[in-house]
C-alpha cells in the first residue's frame, strides 16, 4: 500500500468523524429550538454550547463539550441548566500549572477560586448578573496554595499554581 493510499483513507476517516459531529450538533440544535426553554417570568433561556477536539496520548481525538446544555444519561433528552460549564485549559509545566477559563459576562469580583485541601483540585464559581459559572478541575499534581495567582482580563480567567512536589526527572545507570 503506498503513502498516498494511506494517507486518503486517513483523510476519509478524519471525514467520516466530522459529518459524524456536524450530524449530531444539528440534531441537538433542532432538538434544542424545537420547544425553546424558558426562565423565570417566560424569558427565553440563553444557550452555551460547545466542543474542543484535541488529540489525545494515543493518537485518536478527544471531544470535550462545555456550556450549559447537557445530555442526560436516563435517555437522548438534552436539558440546559443555568450553571455554565467553561472551556478550560491546563497546561502543566515543570514546576507549575497553570488553568485557563473562559468566563465572559461576569466581573472579577464575582469570581471565586477554591483549592481543596489535599491541593489536587480547584474549584472555581462565579455568579455575575445574567450567566453562572462551575467548574471543578482535577489538578494533575499537588499546588500550594498560597502561593496561587490568579488574574482575570477580557472575559479570560487565568491562574498559575506552584506545584508543592517537584517531579523527579530520574537519574542516569551506568552499564558496566
Amino acid at each position: 500500500m503506498s503513502i498516498f493510499d494511506e494517507f486518503e483513507r486517513f483523510m476519509r476517516r478524519w471525514q467520516k468523524f466530522f459529518e459524524e459531529i456536524e450530524r449530531q450538533i444539528e440534531e441537538d440544535f433542532r432538538r434544542l429550538t424545537a420547544e425553546p426553554a424558558t426562565r423565570g417570568a417566560g424569558r427565553p433561556r440563553y444557550y452555551y454550547y460547545g466542543f474542543e477536539i484535541t488529540m489525545g496520548p494515543d493518537g485518536r481525538p478527544v471531544v470535550r463539550e462545555f456550556g450549559n446544555v447537557r445530555r442526560r444519561a436516563d435517555a437522548e433528552k438534552i436539558e440546559v441548566v443555568d450553571e455554565i460549564d467553561p472551556l478550560t485549559d491546563i497546561v502543566e509545566e515543570d514546576d507549575k500549572i497553570k488553568v485557563v477559563v473562559d468566563m465572559p459576562g461576569v466581573e472579577k469580583e464575582d469570581i471565586k477560586l477554591y483549592i481543596s485541601e489535599d491541593g489536587k483540585t480547584l474549584t472555581i464559581d462565579a455568579k455575575g448578573k445574567d450567566r453562572k459559572y462551575h467548574k471543578e478541575i482535577r489538578l494533575p499534581a499537588a499546588v500550594d496554595p498560597n502561593k496561587a495567582k490568579a488574574t482575570y482580563k477580557n472575559g479570560v480567567l487565568s491562574v498559575e499554581l506552584e506545584k508543592t512536589e517537584k517531579r523527579k526527572k530520574g537519574f542516569e545507570i551506568k552499564i558496566e
